[in-house]
């Protein structure tokens, strides 16, 4: 049996990086809210454990009202070993700091899924799996990258036991002793393909690029590099970094603009500096090699590949994981109503969003890499929840009418955890 309605200012939607940031700026400026998701689900189930995290350990911050509640500052309080650049950050301990982060600012995130999200009268309505409907004002949609897995459409057919997409793993278990073949040459590609060796796992690699390319190992840089190419948090060179700073500024700029920037090549296929040696000279590539066709043959999976000079040549195995990437498509979003949805203007697949992230829907906002077309590639960064967390706090609290007074976060505990 359903519940009875209830009602908020602001739901927010998904219960990772941007989500818990948002409301944590929310509840410190005393704005009604429930968010929704499971903590950090996607982080834990969707990537593979032992799994090193591309950015910079202090660009890996979830955003806090005060900005004390960092990566650093969490792993000195407990005595963990920590440095901004040269120890690279393990996924574990990242999942650590965000449940740390949300016990801290976010005591009250509801574990449940939303099933359907309509209009209704001056705001939304939205259904959940437990039968609770929540009638909103305002909405923010922070579901991160998951739901927009992207897969060739050839193979969407195939059997889940022979083909998948690389956010199908955080236990690498079901693939214990068989042969598989990683597709793609990204950071999902070569991690993917490390951690498989290094369990024993057959592997090898296939990627229509010539060589695959890494980002560089941490160093000391002069005076005059840092000038030349500024270090951001989400890559170097002065374009990224005016991207990373003022993401408020490139949604001023012509769609195709905006459009180039958040698919640049910077950000393309781009393994992790700590990966390179585990990968090269380890794992058998097949560069230079495009994918032409799949089938089935005898509860295997033949690749038909093409190399640069044209020869074709065929491989067999029993598992293939495509590392393709996602790409923002609201059309996946199984809880958005069809009404609601046709009503939301797209820019490629992705919503084109007001300066307060807001959709063409008034009262329904997106926030995090479905921003990426409308502000720019740090909307695909943990970086990147800085901005929406307190400029959309900051408008949401001044439009919604409120007399409950900002609540008080308790300060930082400076007793060291074991």
């Amino acid at each position: 049996m359903g519940r009875s309605s209830t009602t908020v200012d602001v739901a927010v939607i998904g219960a990772g990086p941007y989500g818990l940031s948002l409301a944590a700026h929310l509840r410190a400026r005393g704005v009604e809210h429930r968010i929704f998701g499971e903590p950090m689900g996607p982080w834990k189930h969707n990537m593979p454990r032992g799994m090193l995290l591309k950015s910079y350990p202090w660009a890996t911050c979830l955003s806090d009202p005060e900005a004390e509640f960092t990566v650093k500052s969490f792993c000195t309080e407990r005595a963990l070993p920590y440095h901004d650049w040269l120890t690279p950050l393990t996924l574990e301990r990242f999942i650590e700091y965000a449940e740390a982060f949300r016990m801290r600012y976010v005591p009250t995130v509801e574990s449940k899924a939303l099933t359907m999200l309509e209009a209704a009268g001056d705001g939304l309505r939205a259904s959940f799996e437990d039968g609770e409907t929540v009638n909103a004002r305002r909405v923010v949609v922070a579901v991160g990258l998951q739901p927009f897995k992207h897969l060739p459409q050839d193979i969407a057919d195939l059997p889940a036991e022979l083909c998948s997409h690389s956010s199908a793993y955080g236990s690498l278990e079901p693939l214990d002793g068989k042969d598989v073949t990683v597709v793609g040459s990204g950071s999902s590609a070569t991690d993917l393909a490390a951690l498989l060796r290094e369990r024993g796992i057959s592997v090898s690699l296939v990627a229509r690029a010539q060589q695959l390319r890494f980002a560089n190992r941490p160093r000391n840089r002069s005076t005059f590099s840092r000038l030349v190419a500024p270090l951001s948090g989400i890559g170097p060179g002065w374009t990224l970094t005016a991207c990373a700073k003022y993401p408020e500024l490139v949604r001023l700029l012509s769609e195709e603009q905006r459009l180039r920037l958040a698919n640049p090549k910077a950000l393309g296929p781009l393994g992790g500096a700590f990966v390179k040696d585990r990968v090269i000279g380890k794992v058998p590539t097949w560069l230079g090699t495009s994918l032409q066709g799949i089938g089935i043959r005898n509860g295997s999976v033949v690749l038909d590949l093409v190399n640069a000079g044209g020869a074709r040549q065929s491989r067999q195995t029993d598992h293939v994981i495509f590392a393709t990437g996602y790409k923002t498509d609201l059309s996946r979003l199984s809880f958005l109503n069809q009404t609601l949805l046709r009503q939301i203007r797209l820019v490629e697949g992705a919503p084109q969003l007001s300066s307060h992230y807001e959709t063409s829907v008034p009262g329904l906002h997106f926030i995090g890499p479905a921003a990426a077309n409308s502000f720019g590639p740090v909307c695909r960064f943990v970086y990147g929840t800085y901005h929406p967390a307190r400029a959309l706090a900051q408008y949401l609290s001044s439009i919604l009418v409120t007399s409950r007074p900002a609540l008080q976060v308790r300060p930082f505990d400076r007793t060291v955890s074991p």
